[in-house]
C-alpha cells in the first residue's frame, strides 16, 4: 500500500465533500493508491484488558453507579464477548446484543420495537437523515464522556452529526467497501466491480446481505456517482447488473465475519468487505488474498452508537460507553477485526505493541484523507426502490 502523507483535517472541505447526502467524489488520488495485497500475518491479539479508566469525576460520575441490562442492536465487529463479560463483572452493566445486518433493516426494526432497544449502531448519513429525522434517537453532549477525549478530534465534529440538542452518535469505525479475491483462483489482477459479474466465478462470490448496498455497488459498477439517488432509468440499468451478479452469488453473509469465513474455507473466491481482511483471512488459516478499491469508485461508511430516545434502559448507555470505548479494548478490537477505528489513543497503544505497520496498512490514522473520496452510506431518494429491485431479482435474498 502506498504510504500516505499526513494531511491536516479541514472541516470546511470535509463538509463540502461529505455533508450532502449522495455527493460523490471520484475515488482517485488517496483511495486509488490504497489497493492492498496480503502481507505478513499479524501477531496474535493481546489478551483482553479489563476497562482501566474510571468515568469522569464530573458529569460522567453522575451515571457511573447505574447498573443493569440493556438491549443493543449492532454489527458483529462492534463487540468482543470477553470484553462484554469483563464490563458486566466490573461495572454491573450487561449488554444483550442482537444482530444487525444492514442499515435499512435496523432502521425498520427500531421503528417497530422502539423502547425495546436501548442502543443502536448505524452508518454515517443514516444517523441524521433517518434516525434523528424521525425522532428515534437522543442526542447527547459527547464531551460529557471522559472517554471521548481519546477520540481523534475531528470525529467529535462531523457537522452532519451535530444538532442543537447535542451529538447524535458516538463515533466507532470506518472503511471504504473493497473487493477481495483469492489470486490462486481469480486471474488477471482485477481492478473493477465487473469481476463480480464474470461467469467464470459462478457460485464463488459472497457479499453481505444489505440489499440497498448491493444495488449501490452495481450502480457504481455502472458508472453512477449517486448510488443512493438513482433515477428510474438508472435503476433499469442496474437491474441488468444485478441479473449478471445473481448466478455468481454463493450466499449472502449476515456479518462481515461470515464473508471472511467463506474466504478462509475456500468456498468463496471473491468477497466485498472492509479494510483489513487480508490479515483476518490469513490469521484464520485461509489463503493470502488481495484487495482493492474498484476504479469506478466505491461507497463507504463511518459508524457510531446511538442512544434510543424511548429506550427503557437508556440510562445505562453513557456509563457503558465509558467502559467499552477505552483505548485498550478498541486496540484489541482493531487487531481482531481489521478496519480502522476513531480512537486515537488506541493507535498509540498499537504503536507501543509493535503493531504500527498493521495499523498504517489499514489507514488507521487517515480518515480525514479517505472519507471525502467515497460516497457515504445513507438513505436516499431511491432507497426504497433499490430494496424492491433487489427483492425482484433475488427473490427477497
Amino acid at each position: 500500500m502506498t504510504e500516505l502523507e499526513n494531511v491536516a483535517f479541514n472541516r470546511r472541505k470535509f463538509l463540502q465533500l461529505t455533508g450532502a447526502l449522495g455527493v460523490s467524489v471520484a475515488a482517485g488520488g488517496v483511495l486509488a493508491a490504497c489497493s492492498t495485497s496480503g502481507g505478513a500475518a499479524s501477531a496474535a491479539a493481546p489478551s483482553a484488558a479489563a476497562p482501566s479508566a474510571a468515568p469522569a469525576a464530573s458529569a460522567a460520575a453522575s451515571v457511573a453507579a447505574v447498573t443493569g441490562t440493556f438491549n443493543w442492536m449492532t454489527w458483529g465487529d462492534h463487540w468482543i464477548q470477553k470484553q462484554l463479560d469483563a464490563i458486566a463483572k466490573d461495572a454491573g452493566i450487561v449488554a444483550k446484543v442482537s444482530e444487525l445486518a444492514g442499515n435499512a433493516e435496523g432502521y425498520a426494526k427500531l421503528k417497530e420495537v422502539k423502547g425495546q432497544l436501548d442502543k443502536m449502531s448505524a452508518d454515517a448519513m443514516w444517523v441524521p437523515n433517518a434516525y434523528a429525522k424521525d425522532g428515534l434517537i437522543e442526542p447527547f453532549d459527547i464531551n460529557e464522556l471522559k472517554v471521548s477525549t481519546q477520540l481523534y478530534s475531528f470525529a467529535r465534529e462531523f457537522p452532519y452529526w451535530q444538532s442543537s440538542d447535542g451529538y447524535m452518535a458516538y463515533p466507532f469505525g470506518w472503511s471504504p467497501i473493497m473487493i477481495y479475491y483469492d489470486p490462486a483462483n481469480v486471474s488477471g489482477d482485477p481492478t473493477d466491480w465487473q469481476v463480480l459479474l464474470d461467469p467464470k466465478y459462478k457460485g464463488r462470490v459472497v457479499v453481505e446481505h444489505q440489499p440497498e448496498e448491493i444495488v449501490a455497488y452495481m450502480a457504481r459498477a455502472a458508472g453512477f456517482d449517486k448510488p443512493y439517488d438513482l433515477t428510474d432509468d438508472q435503476l433499469t440499468t442496474v437491474k441488468g447488473y444485478l441479473e449478471k451478479l445473481k448466478p455468481n452469488i454463493l450466499k449472502f453473509a449476515q456479518q462481515a465475519t461470515d464473508s471472511v469465513a467463506a474466504m478462509v474455507s475456500g468456498e468463496a473466491w471473491l468477497i466485498t468487505g472492509n479494510l483489513g481482511n487480508e490479515d483476518r483471512v490469513k490469521d484464520g488459516g485461509g489463503p493470502e488474498i488481495k484487495g482493492y478499491v474498484p476504479k469506478e469508485g466505491t461507497v463507504g461508511w463511518h459508524d457510531g452508537e446511538m442512544i434510543v430516545k424511548e429506550g427503557a434502559n437508556k440510562a445505562l448507555i453513557k456509563p457503558f460507553l465509558e467502559q467499552s470505548q477505552q483505548a485498550e479494548l478498541i486496540a484489541e478490537n482493531f487487531l481482531a477485526n481489521g478496519r480502522p477505528l476513531f480512537n486515537e489513543k488506541a493507535y498509540g497503544l498499537l504503536k507501543d505493541q509493535g503493531k504500527q505497520d498493521q495499523a498504517d496498512r489499514y489507514l488507521y490514522s487517515k480518515a480525514p484523507d479517505v472519507l471525502p473520496t467515497m460516497v457515504l452510506k445513507g438513505p436516499g431518494t431511491s432507497t426504497e426502490k433499490s430494496i424492491q429491485l433487489f427483492n425482484e431479482v433475488f427473490g427477497g435474498g
